[in-house]
């Protein structure tokens, strides 16, 4: 079981050190930006397809609300605002799958 939680927790080290490294690039949030990270959604999608996890659930609402949200939103100062929130929570959107998927 430790080597389970040393798993989760040096990925999630991973995915939080190189999130912040790109949220620190000014990079434009536009369609493409919310192709990319469509495509991440699903991708984590089709990882939870199997599991009937409550947490992923409500992750995954969250992170697909926040998508929602970004498509609407034209304000540039917003869409940062919005991109950070959802990068978030796709990041724990993955760790909840990549821990989910260790429990098998």
């Amino acid at each position: 079981m430790e080597i389970r939680q040393t798993v989760v927790a040096m990925f999630a080290v991973a995915v939080l050190s190189s999130s912040a490294v790109a949220l620190a690039q000014p990079a434009p949030i536009d369609k493409a930006y919310e192709s990319s990270k469509s495509a991440e959604l699903e991708s984590v999608k089709l990882q939870l397809a199997t599991s009937s996890s409550p947490t992923a659930l409500a992750e995954l609402n969250e992170a697909e609300s926040a998508l929602r949200h970004l498509r609407e939103t034209k304000a540039p100062d917003q869409r940062r605002k919005i991109a950070a929130e959802l990068e978030s929570a796709l990041i724990r959107l993955r760790l909840e799958a990549n821990n989910t998927s260790l429990k098998r």
